[in-house]
């Protein structure tokens, strides 16, 4: 198996002693990182639905498997519906500020890393591996999203424990598109890259996998106070800063979802149907088709018909047998399979419909219901994730300052910066905003026609420059009919 947790440790202990006896004295750190990494190496292998099925050989010809096929995806696979259920209600539908040219800007570099499409990969991978990390290049200002470490490549950060800032970050990849052949065989000699980043320098090393020894390889690259990384994460906790996977708790019950989903289909293969038996006579292997007639006689060696039979050759025929064994009952494995189905729903607060503990239609307002503890988790990960679409704003402008960026100038000070997400539940927009206009009608001072125009439009799915352009478009047209009742002049008409 791979483990490059050796080469992390090597050249933590090579860029910073100071913080490597704090954290890893006794590999403590390196322990930590190894585990981690296996069981992210595991979350992705069953997003993609290859499960540990632990199918012995004579499972797999019972189950018609060829000991050929690579991949175990004999299963049912629910951790992926986990995992989209949640992302598709996750949007960033605006970063705004209160200053149109701060709110010009940041529209500008949202549009140039394509935020509109790239943000759900940022929560893809901190929901299913627990940490997603987004490195911006300070040479153009993009947005590179880095995969957290699984036993193989990707990113490692260290965080100050008072700050959510990396002062130690590690960036590890192969050299070549070999990983299969690591996994395969450890022992190869596959070269490993590594970037070191901390908060005043830049360093490049080298390395071979499953080894321990890092190697320095290039110039060291001045830098200037903060670490170019952003960092998504899924159930964040106060004693940590690395979160954990949404399909970490379903894990257990995929397997025995897909165990018994083995059992159901070898019982179905081998008992489900009637099975014809004989003692004494030779059946068709064809089967018996209905309507057949079964003929028992016995004939010479030229296929004759035996007439005159001794007493031997009439004892065998009274010993001949034929029949059937029945069909088995598989409905304790049907039931079983959505017993276990409801259990993961439950277990990971996510509304998997057709489940439901009544086994009957669920009407709209059940829906609802059945979809409090999914939204909730929903909120929980906005409510960690709130200041890290900030933080990557605020970080690009400072880079895009010190840097100077060729071709996009200075970027402007940014302050107040509002991170809107849409909202996850599934609103009924009509009637939201017939509740909006009757407050408004029924207590005209209650709410003023801004605060009105905002709730409206964000129903609508309006960004706030939209619904600012549209509340001066409403003023602009209220003066001009104000200007007609008056006269041109703003002298008011004499009838």
């Amino acid at each position: 198996m791979v483990d490059n947790s050796g080469l992390l440790s090597n050249v933590l202990y090579q860029t910073d002693p100071e913080l490597y006896l704090t954290i890893d004295g006794v590999n403590s750190w390196k322990t930590g990182i190894k585990k981690r990494g296996d069981r992210v190496a595991k979350y992705r292998r069953y997003e993609r639905g290859d499960h540990d099925s632990n199918l012995t050989e004579q499972m797999r010809k019972m189950l018609r498997l060829s000991a050929e096929r690579e991949l175990e995806d004999f299963n049912v696979n629910y951790c992926r519906i986990v995992i989209d259920k949640m992302v598709s209600r996750l949007k960033v539908s605006e970063v705004t500020t209160s200053d149109e040219e701060q709110d010009n800007y940041i529209n500008e570099l949202l549009a140039r890393n394509n935020w509109a499409s790239q943000q759900s990969q940022y929560y893809r991978a901190a929901i299913r591996d627990g940490d997603s990390y987004v490195m911006i290049d300070p040479a153009t200002l993009k947005w590179v999203t880095q995969p957290a470490y699984d036993g193989f490549s990707g990113v490692v950060v260290i965080y100050t424990p008072m700050e959510d800032k990396p002062i130690w970050a590690c960036k590890l990849w192969s050299e070549s598109d070999t990983e299969d052949l690591a996994q395969d065989d450890p022992s190869a000699s596959v070269g490993m890259r590594l970037a070191v980043y901390q908060p005043d320098r830049i360093t490049y090393w080298k390395g071979i996998i499953n080894t321990t020894e890092a190697i320095r390889d290039g110039d060291e690259l001045a830098w200037y106070g903060d670490i170019p990384i952003v960092h998504f994460v899924n159930l964040a906790d106060n004693y940590t800063r690395y979160g954990e996977s949404e399909i970490r708790a379903a894990l257990p019950l995929q397997d025995v979802l897909n165990r018994t989903l083995h059992s159901m289909v070898m019982a179905s293969e081998f008992s489900a149907f009637k099975i014809a038996w004989s003692i004494g006579m030779e059946l068709d292997k064809s089967g018996i088709t209905p309507g057949a007639v079964l003929n028992l006689v016995l004939q010479d060696s030229d296929g004759n018909t035996v007439s005159d039979m001794t007493t031997e050759q009439i004892e065998f025929l009274r010993a001949v047998r034929v029949g059937e064994f029945s069909e088995s009952d598989i409905s304790q494995y049907t039931n079983q399979l959505a017993e276990i189905t409801k259990h993961i729903s439950q277990n990971t607060q996510t509304p998997i419909y057709g489940v439901s503990s009544v086994g009957s239609a669920m009407s709209g307002d059940a829906l609802k219901q059945l979809e409090i503890g999914f939204i909730g988790k929903i909120k929980r990960f906005k409510s960690e994730n709130i200041t890290t679409g900030r933080r990557l704003v605020e970080l690009s402008a400072w880079l895009q300052n010190i840097f100077n960026v060729t071709g996009l100038g200075s970027a402007p000070e940014l302050d107040n910066i509002d991170v809107n997400w849409s909202e996850p539940e599934i609103i009924d927009t009509k009637s939201a905003i017939e509740s909006i206009l009757a407050i408004r009608e029924k207590a005209p001072g209650l709410f003023d026609d801004d605060f009105i125009r905002q709730r409206i439009g964000a129903i609508l799915g309006l960004s706030q420059a939209q619904i600012r352009e549209e509340g001066d478009k409403a003023m602009d047209s209220a003066n001009m009919y104000f200007d007609q009742l008056t006269g041109a002049a703003g002298n008011v008409a004499v009838v």
